[in-house]
């Protein structure tokens, strides 16, 4: 076994040498995602007792609506930049992507000035104020780190991305706690810390590099070549954007649905519970994903009998790795945010332990959401999407109905881990694994988790009694 071991470790060190291996990308963005996430962790207890849940909720609408608006801005052509083997078609992709954007913030403007009570009423976003009119240029700038981003996932340029990544949360952190700490937690501290941050990775991205080859861009530019290219990748806006767009709208149903039912209040307890429970997600699942989707993609491309191993190992690796976390969170999460948050936020911690082994599936399926797109196969990535908002949108408007808002969070986690789970084993079953036996596998392990922390968790209360 010791040499069995030994031989482990020495493989893995010897891919962590060999440079541009997938062990070194990710060990590479790990540390960058890993910096990031401590830092987070570590001033979320300062970031409670400075805003509070109703800051959190204008929050987490201003950043639904940016998001939802970016997304139909570029058509979803970025993630497209991976595949284009010859640099022209890169290139057109590339100005199609920013010719969408600034016609965009053109529309957005003129929509802007001469519909505002309208669009203020539909967004819900009257409690915004002044920031509301900041929403078009926050849309550009967040579009153009989406291409900048997915123009350093092709040039594998993973560590120049991570050192960008740590800077940036730095920088917006730190414009939020000062804010914070001296105007007693407004939801501009929030607002201006996210848009600093902004700011500061697109111009960290642009002048570590991309602004070298700035000249590329439109020269040569062709109209009839960029919609050649548009075409080639139409299944990006037939299918992928509005398979991403469903998919932020299903983590955004809350931030909508629970504003109309139970207040402001309630989408800070939601939002700020999430955040945390991405945190992890995020340390793991963003280091992996950028540099496994390139593999995927380059292994179906040269050795396709690979992919679906590369995949299983993958999954198993990232589901036995959130078992135990996402598990105690589930069961201890209103003990821990009472204790670390205060006792404002224990229903937040209510919250977690809803959603919390929705979250072991939504890791593990970093291994296995690349594989729609690297199989063209993007019409099932939409049907899946499509039936998670679905489910989520019955789920609320239940609680809603009912007026009880625990009732809704938790139809909505147990919803939520449902459609993941059956996604993920449709994947699975595309690559031709052994689906049945692979999920019979991760009900026992979940179900064992689960009796063997509640166990812990009871008796803990019988002591404390």
């Amino acid at each position: 076994m010791y040499k069995r071991l030994r031989q482990t470790v020495e493989a893995s060190m010897r891919q962590l040498r060999q440079k541009g291996s997938f062990a070194q990308n990710f060990a590479i963005t790990f540390s960058g995602t890993a910096a990031v996430a401590v830092l987070g962790f570590a001033v979320s207890p300062i970031m409670t007792r400075l805003y509070g849940p109703q800051s959190y909720g204008l929050f987490a609408v201003f950043n639904a609506i940016i998001s939802n608006v970016s997304l139909f801005s570029t058509l979803g052509y970025a993630p497209a930049f991976l595949l284009p083997r010859q640099r022209s078609r890169f290139l057109a992709l590339v100005q199609l992507t920013v010719l969408l954007s600034v016609a965009a913030l053109a529309l957005m403007l003129l929509a802007f000035g001469l519909l505002r009570v309208p669009l203020l009423g539909w967004l819900q976003a009257e409690a915004l104020g002044g920031w509301f009119y900041v929403i078009p240029f926050a849309v550009f700038v967040f579009n153009l780190n989406v291409i900048m981003s997915a123009w350093y996932l092709r040039t594998k340029d993973f560590k120049k991305r991570a050192g960008i990544d740590v800077a940036t949360a730095v920088a917006g952190r730190s414009l939020t706690l000062g804010v914070g700490w001296v105007a007693n937690g407004p939801v501009g501290g929030l607002l201006l810390g996210d848009l600093f941050a902004k700011l500061t990775m697109f111009g960290s991205m642009l002048f570590s590099g991309i602004h070298r080859q700035l000249h590329e861009i439109w020269r040569p530019f062709s109209w009839s070549y960029i919609r050649a290219v548009a075409w080639q990748y139409r299944e990006y806006p037939f299918y992928v954007m509005p398979t991403a767009y469903l998919g932020n709208l299903a983590g955004q149903l809350p931030i909508f649905f629970l504003t109309t039912g139970f207040g402001a209040g309630a989408v800070g307890l939601y939002a700020f519970s999430t955040s945390l429970l991405e945190l992890p997600l995020n340390l793991i699942g963003n280091a992996v994903a950028p540099v496994f989707l390139q593999k995927a993609t380059e292994t179906y491309q040269q050795e396709p009998e690979r992919l679906k191993h590369i995949c299983l190992d993958l999954y198993n690796k990232l589901f036995y790795l959130g078992l135990l976390p996402f598990g105690i969170i589930t069961v201890f999460g209103d003990w821990i945010f009472r204790f670390v948050f205060g006792a404002e936020w224990e229903q937040a911690g209510v919250f977690t332990g809803y959603l919390g082994y929705y979250y072991v599936f939504r890791l593990a399926s970093y291994a296995t959401s690349p594989v729609y797109a690297v199989l063209r196969r993007q019409r099932l990535a939409l049907a899946g999407t499509a039936l998670l908002v679905l489910v989520r949108t019955g789920s609320l408007l239940l609680g809603i109905n009912m007026h009880n808002l625990n009732l809704g969070m938790l139809l909505f986690g147990l919803s939520s881990l449902l459609v993941t789970f059956l996604v993920d084993m449709n994947i699975l079953y595309l690559l031709k694994l052994p689906v049945l036996k692979l999920a019979a596998r991760s009900i026992v392990l979940v179900l064992a988790t689960l009796a063997l922390l509640w166990g812990a968790r009871a008796a803990l209360e019988g002591i404390a009694s």
